[in-house]
């Protein structure tokens, strides 16, 4: 795989991924089903259809997250829930054809925003920020995802269509009014595979909109890379500064911020010239453009001093390097 590796999208490679995963997902329910069947009652027929509905269709990014749960549940011999959990899942149907987009309400009160919670809340160093955002910020914004969407399929359609592939949830949710707290612009996580959670206070216009999904989709697409392999060998606890963090990084996250700068950058030229755009926006994309440079090629600095490189890891940040110094034309190797 590592010699097809391309910087461009592809709907093509996100389908391989997905399909992927969703048989990884089967098999591990099945293993499960086998291990609690001696713990409670499985219905062995709902189990049969579930299994083949993960294998042959989508499935919402809620069902991979309750599946983590599960399997937690389940290591820590909580069969009363493990049983509930295993039911819920059963009954899920597959994911819609059409991006969900849905709001971040109180965790103790939804279920679907307790579990993405808990999957980009993972640092207790760093709490992750998030509050319900206001239904005119909500409605805004979920507006604003559906005309950049548009705008990308105008202007980009193999970009859309990646995107589309990747993306099945989008949830919205604010960042805190208190300045001396940490906001967020966007999160994702693998056990989110398929979704994304973003500041809907944040983008004012199609291209913030258009680098933001660039940027999450980015992160899901880096997710599908890793699901046999990694990107560096460093391990967690060397960190480093990261061109998208203030905190240190590990060479990972490094790595992914820098990857996805490039697919920021990349989204913003694939609409600076559309004529859709006023020229304040196509002036303001352009800046967007230089600002994205900048950050991919610090990035990329730590990465040459630092990085231990697996194999597609080296390849795809390869290929990010050729995409940006072609467009920037930039003469770095």
């Amino acid at each position: 795989m590592t010699a097809q590796i391309s910087f461009y999208p592809s709907h093509e490679r996100v389908q391989k991924f997905d399909i992927t995963i969703r048989a990884r997902l089967a098999d591990s329910l099945s293993y499960l089903s086998d291990f609690c069947t001696k713990r409670f009652q499985i219905n062995q027929q709902k189990l049969k259809q579930a299994l083949e509905q993960v294998r042959t269709q989508p499935v919402l990014p809620e069902k991979i997250a309750a599946y983590y749960e599960l399997v937690s549940a389940v290591q820590n011999e909580d069969f009363n829930f493990s049983q509930s959990l295993f039911e819920e899942i059963l009954a899920a149907g597959p994911a819609p054809d059409t991006l969900q987009v849905i709001p971040f309400i109180d965790p103790k009160k939804d279920i679907p925003s307790a579990r993405y919670l808990k999957q980009i809340d993972t640092n207790p160093n760093s709490p992750f920020n998030i509050l319900p955002a206001d239904q005119s910020d909500f409605a805004r914004v979920k507006q604003l995802i559906h005309d950049t969407l548009n705008l990308l399929k105008c202007e980009n359609p193999a970009l859309f269509h990646e995107i589309s592939a990747l993306l099945k949830s989008v949830m919205l949710g604010s960042g805190p009014a208190e300045k001396d707290q940490l906001t967020f612009d966007g999160a994702s996580a693998p056990g989110l595979w398929g979704a994304i959670v973003l500041n809907a206070i944040e983008p004012k216009d199609v291209v913030d909109m258009a680098q933001t999904l660039a940027h999450e989709s980015g992160h899901n697409l880096l997710f599908g890379y890793c699901i046999d392999d990694r990107l560096v060998n460093n391990p967690e606890d060397e960190l480093h500064a990261s061109p998208l963090r203030i905190d240190p990084r590990p060479l990972d996250g490094i790595y992914h911020a820098t990857f996805v700068l490039a697919r920021m950058h990349y989204a913003a030229a694939t609409i600076a010239d559309s004529p859709q755009l006023s020229p304040e926006l196509q002036h303001k994309a352009q800046q967007e453009m230089k600002a994205r440079q900048k950050g991919f090629y610090d990035g990329l600095s730590t990465l040459k001093q630092h990085a231990d490189y697996t194999d597609q890891g080296k390849a795809l940040m390869d290929a990010a390097v050729a995409y940006m110094n072609d467009a920037t034309g930039n003469p770095q190797q």
